[in-house]
């Protein structure tokens, strides 16, 4: 048996599909501040509605979870960490007058949000963990590396959502969900199917990058 935690051994096997992600223009234009705004707040709308049905799978694993401390800390997960996100997104779209309801979710979202709450409902409770927890990993180190290459973020357009994933916050968020995953995973046999659903999950992360750099690109070639 593996003494390295489930959490580390599950990002180490998505390595290539999160330098995928990192090497998308969405992400690369975020860093550097060239991205468009108009992409971006398609994004940010697109987001919203993910957050939405992500915290809605938060709390339904919550409620499946047998250790007390566990569902504590995916209930806070799901009312906390998920509310200050999409506060900020909404806020966001606020400033930019954009309205969330105008503007249904792309394909992307919606196939990515049913497969984890089909997990949240019908897998194994750690396999419905694993699949959630791209989400935070990939966040939380898309927003460390975007920093890093952004510089000063007072005057980068995208200041606010880079400091919102590259916070202590934010990422004791992520190790806490983390620790629930590799507690579970020491004792569960469905290790593999835990591993198959994080790397499916960190495949959808590109797409949403993806959908959403594609059809703010049509938008501005209107």
């Amino acid at each position: 048996m593996s003494t390295v935690p489930f959490s580390e051994r599950a990002w180490s096997h998505v390595a290539d599909r999160y330098a995928d992600i990192c090497r998308h223009p969405f992400v690369t234009g975020l860093a550097d501040g060239t991205l468009p705004d108009q992409i971006f707040a398609g994004y940010l709308v697109d987001d919203a509605h993910y957050l939405a049905g992500y915290a809605r799978a938060l709390a339904r694993i919550a409620s499946r979870l047998d250790d007390v401390e566990d569902v504590g800390t995916w209930a806070t997960l799901a009312a906390g960490a998920v509310a200050a996100e999409r506060t900020l997104h909404l806020g966001e779209l606020s400033r930019r007058g954009l309205d969330v309801d105008g503007r249904p979710p792309s394909p992307s979202c919606v196939a990515y949000l049913a497969m984890l709450a089909q997990h949240a409902l019908d897998s194994p409770v750690e396999v419905a963990v694993a699949a959630v927890l791209p989400c935070f990993r990939v966040y939380v180190e898309v927003g460390r590396q975007v920093a890093a290459t952004a510089g000063g973020l007072d005057r980068h357009p995208y200041g606010p959502w880079i400091a919102t994933y590259d916070s202590a916050d934010f990422e004791a968020s992520v190790r806490r969900a983390e620790r629930t995953a590799d507690r579970l995973a020491a004792g569960s046999t469905f290790e593999g199917s835990m591993l198959t659903a994080y790397a499916a999950a960190t495949d959808r992360e590109w797409h949403f990058w993806d959908e959403a750099w594609r059809a703010g690109g049509q938008a501005l070639r209107r």
